[in-house]
């Protein structure tokens, strides 16, 4: 870890010290945020440095800019898992040699093809919801790209990455005490080695409208494989990877936003061991939230319910989450949030509560 962070720091030190490569580009920006927590729940308690982060980026010129941003989180047991590169990319501003806005992203960073991307600016709580987790946080790499017509009111945003790996992820995310894994979570996939691609689109519509205010509404689809067509022995597999969504946010000049996600996948699950003639089963399972909230230039309160469904197949999660944010500075923020997590119960099954409830203070700062 030690080592990691000295190289990383000398490749800073050579960066922002070296002439630019283009004499007009704009300075290096470096910039960096730390969240510190102190965290109940399941009668434990804990004050922790959970994350921080440097980001560097720089706009080259009205054509190209870029962006590297690193998270460190250094409670992480795994030491592998403690130095994390959040973005790495490079923006190409298209609009003044193709007939529409377009804008393409080369490299590593969150996907703004599906739903509502739960970046800082988005997400409204600090922790991950379930929706999220299961749909959303992960990263991607390849191409994104972003075209705008009808004066931005209609937006088409299309990816070529890897495919999402499946896998799963605690309840909540970096667990003090008891958690649940969410069985089945889109998850970053740094390297493809199986010759696959994953196509990723996001159809909306921006718009200030009466009643409403301005609005932002979107039809999502991904879809990839998990490998070839046939088995070895020619038994065709049910490997087809899907997800269709819709997403909307709505906000008032008074303060007032909601924000509202639904997602239908299928995800090919070997759920009883080995399935019939060696093909795995196709699992449907869904995925909804619901996000109201009442915010300003100086705090915000957010109130979230989401779901996961697995077809009765595994178990089912629901999950409340309050939030209060209180932005002293533009750059402090102190925060309050809980996080209330349900299981479905069901003896025959072995599905059971789990206590793993949270309660945390939050301030994060930034630079």
């Amino acid at each position: 870890m030690l080592k990691k962070l000295t190289l990383a720091t000398a490749l800073t030190a050579i960066v922002c010290s070296s002439a630019p490569i283009n004499a007009s580009a704009d300075p290096v920006q470096v910039h960096g945020f730390l969240l510190a927590r102190t965290i109940v729940t399941n009668n434990q308690y804990s004050e922790r440095i959970d994350r921080y982060g440097f980001q560097f980026a720089q706009k080259v010129d009205d054509e190209f800019d870029w962006l590297v941003e690193t998270y460190i989180h250094p409670t992480e047991a795994d030491a592998r898992s403690r130095l994390y590169l959040e973005s790495a990319y490079l923006n190409w501003h298209l609009k003044n040699k193709v007939p529409w806005d377009l804008n393409v992203r080369i490299g590593k960073g969150r996907n703004y093809t599906y739903g509502i991307t739960p970046s800082y600016s988005n997400r409204r709580t600090t922790d991950y919801s379930l929706y999220s987790e299961a749909f959303t946080q992960m990263r991607v790499v390849g191409f994104q790209t972003f075209s705008n017509f009808a004066d931005n009111k209609i937006q088409l945003g299309l990816s070529l990455i890897n495919p999402y790996s499946s896998k799963s992820r605690p309840v909540p995310d970096f667990p003090l005490g008891n958690s649940i894994n969410i069985p089945i979570c889109d998850r970053d996939n740094d390297m493809n080695l199986i010759q696959r691609v994953g196509v990723s689109a996001r159809l909306g519509y921006k718009d200030t409208v009466p009643v409403f205010g301005a609005i932002n509404v979107g039809a999502d689809f991904y879809t990839s494989q998990t490998g070839s067509d046939k088995t070895l022995t020619g038994v065709t597999q049910e490997n087809l990877v899907s997800r269709m969504g819709l997403d909307a946010e709505f906000k008032r000049d008074c303060g007032l936003m909601a924000q509202a996600q639904f997602t239908i996948a299928q995800t090919p699950c070997d759920l009883d061991g080995v399935a019939a003639n060696g093909t795995e089963k196709l699992l449907t399972h869904n995925g909804a939230e619901v996000l109201v909230g009442y915010e300003k230039p100086s705090y915000g309160l957010y109130a979230r319910y989401g779901m996961l469904t697995y077809d009765d197949k595994l178990q089912d999660l629901n999950q409340i989450m309050v939030s209060a944010v209180y932005k002293v500075r533009p750059a402090i923020h102190f925060r309050l949030e809980a996080l209330i997590n349900g299981e479905k119960e069901d003896a025959a099954k072995g599905w059971t509560k789990v206590d793993n409830d949270v309660l945390m203070f939050e301030t994060l700062f930034a630079w």
